[in-house]
């Protein structure tokens, strides 16, 4: 699942509108609800939906600044989502 960590909504609106939604050729508004981008609370918020509708794995893949975004997931998402 592509991910990217911000507090900033301006920067993530960025990222599905720029990135994500011509890659992957699906409408924003449909990747905004799935996929963890935005704030570190919503996207634990949603890590533990798809837990609790069965995920086992998720395997991640971070849009921009791929160690910077691991270390964020780890220390806000992934602590937030246990």
């Amino acid at each position: 699942m592509f991910f990217f960590v911000t507090e900033e909504r301006a920067a993530a609106g960025r990222i599905v509108r720029e990135v994500l939604s011509p890659t992957l050729n699906r409408p924003e508004e449909e990747l905004s609800q799935r996929l963890l981008v935005g704030p570190a609370g919503e996207c634990a918020e949603k890590l533990v939906a798809y837990q609790a509708a069965g995920a086992q794995r998720i395997f991640l893949w971070p849009v921009e600044n791929e160690l910077r975004q691991l270390a964020l997931f780890r220390e806000r998402v992934a602590a937030a989502a246990t």
